[in-house]
């Protein structure tokens, strides 16, 4: 060491950075390195308690925040209590025992003898200092009863694409969370969730839902913006992944993958399967449109899907306009109000499409609605297929400029709906849109046995 101990000692407890850089000299930092380690030095000094960091994967992320932060936290606070969280037990065993091996360098040891390994608690997925302060690697939905935590850690929750689109998975790391893990955290404790973005609502995006002051630090593979550290479409990392690495990364893992993983969008700007920029809007409906008004009905009025209903129509030369979108999170007596009411608003030459669920309460249902909408055109068919299949017909004629929308308030929700579809928090609007335009597309069911028993009725019929 070219410096003196008491200053060596004082630049790393200052700087996770320098930490990281004293603990593994061929560790290689950078700029975003060094903000994430800025976030993280503010976390250990108490003055942020909800800290989310999105990144895209192999830039550094576990290596800074999962190894080197907690060792770090213990040379400031050699009694703090960690908890570190990741996807499955084995790997943050994993972590463990890697941040335990900071712990075990000799360079550690005398710089910060109150931060050493208690000789008889030191196992890799929890140990203790010799002053007290512990650390516990756990698997997320793994058990944390009798544990508390200065600072909960949670690295990638999320295993991987299936188990985040998953909505019975994500609801269980939710409920882990907010349930086990929360409920750990000391008095003054903080929570640092640190991951890259799969779905808008995995557990980033479900706690910025839930309306508690995160700091957010999101870092994409290409910067879509000018920043204070980088020009507009320059790389993170370029040392490491340069533009025509990301630029070959992004042909092979496709659209979806590069928004969410590497730009931390869990949708394309573009549209994933829908690409709404390409919807024509007009100021008033076109004349001669046939029209038809699809529903897709919410549960309840607490959660959920709201109750959307969309009205679209084809136009004499073939192309499509989108005429109306009504939408509300409304109780069952509410709903059947506000289909009555947009019948009687469409007028009885617009067909009503509403979608029936399974089993004898869905037949009950749509009963119950068709007497309610006595005079109206009202059909209803079970919902088939995933609601991807179902959409891609509208979608392909979104997609070459054949769909028009006419212009009102409800545009912007509905532009937002179709650009995320179908990895976004809602698909209401969609489903319903889809619903009603498969009137359009739906092949005939008239075999030729029915031709010709339509074609004898009306030879009966004439010669009568």
């Amino acid at each position: 060491m070219t410096l003196p101990i008491n200053a060596v000692r004082l630049a790393c407890e200052q700087s996770l950075a320098a930490f990281a850089t004293l603990t593994h000299p061929n560790y290689t930092t950078s700029w975003h390195h060094r903000e994430i380690a800025s976030a993280l030095g503010d976390v250990a000094d108490g003055e942020c308690k909800l800290l989310a960091i999105s990144m895209p994967p192999r830039h550094g992320k576990s290596e800074l925040a999962s190894v080197r932060f907690a060792p770090w936290l213990l040379t400031k606070r050699p009694t703090a209590s960690v908890i570190s969280a990741t996807y499955s037990a084995d790997f943050a065993d994993d972590l463990g025992r890697k941040a335990r091996g900071v712990l075990e360098l000799p360079t550690f040891a005398a710089l910060w003898p109150r931060a050493a390994l208690a000789p008889d608690n030191r196992a890799v997925s929890r140990w203790q200092t010799v002053s007290g302060g512990s650390y516990y690697a756990v698997g997320v939905g793994g058990p944390l009863t009798g544990r508390g935590a200065d600072v909960l850690l949670i690295d990638d929750p999320h295993k991987n694409r299936e188990e985040a689109e998953s909505p019975v998975m994500r609801e269980r790391v939710w409920d882990w969370f907010r349930s086990t893990a929360y409920t750990r955290l000391e008095k003054g404790g903080a929570v640092v969730i640190i991951m890259t973005r799969w779905h808008e609502d995995d557990l980033i995006g479900r706690c910025l839902a839930n309306g508690e002051p995160w700091r957010v630090v999101s870092l994409p593979a290409i910067a879509e913006d000018d920043e204070t550290h980088r020009a507009k479409g320059d790389a993170l990392w370029p040392e490491k992944y340069g533009i025509d690495t990301l630029a070959q990364i992004r042909r092979t893992v496709g659209e979806r993958e590069w928004a969410a993983l590497y730009q931390q969008r869990p949708a394309p700007l573009e549209g994933g399967l829908f690409k709404p920029d390409k919807i024509t809007i007009i100021d008033a409906e076109p004349a001669g449109v046939e029209w038809v008004r699809g529903w897709d009905l919410g549960a309840t009025a607490s959660g959920g899907d709201p109750t959307a209903g969309g009205k679209i129509g084809r136009m004499p030369d073939g192309r499509f306009v989108i005429g109306d979108m009504v939408r509300d999170q409304a109780s069952a007596e509410d709903v059947v109000a506000m289909i009555k009411a947009t019948a009687s608003r469409d007028g009885c030459h617009v067909p009503i499409d509403l979608p029936q669920d399974p089993g004898q309460a869905g037949k009950s249902q749509v009963a119950f609605l068709t007497r309610e909408l006595a005079g109206f055109n009202v059909r209803s068919s079970p919902e088939t297929g995933s609601k991807t299949l179902r959409a891609e017909p509208l979608a392909a004629q979104v997609n070459v400029g054949n769909v028009l929308m006419v212009r009102a308030h409800w545009n912007a929700a509905l532009m937002d709906e179709l650009r995320v579809f179908p990895n976004g928090a809602h698909d209401d609007q969609v489903d319903a849109l889809t619903r009603a335009f498969a009137k359009f597309y739906a092949p005939s069911t008239t075999g030729i046995l029915d031709f010709y028993r339509q074609q004898a009725e009306q030879t009966q019929q004439k010669k009568a």
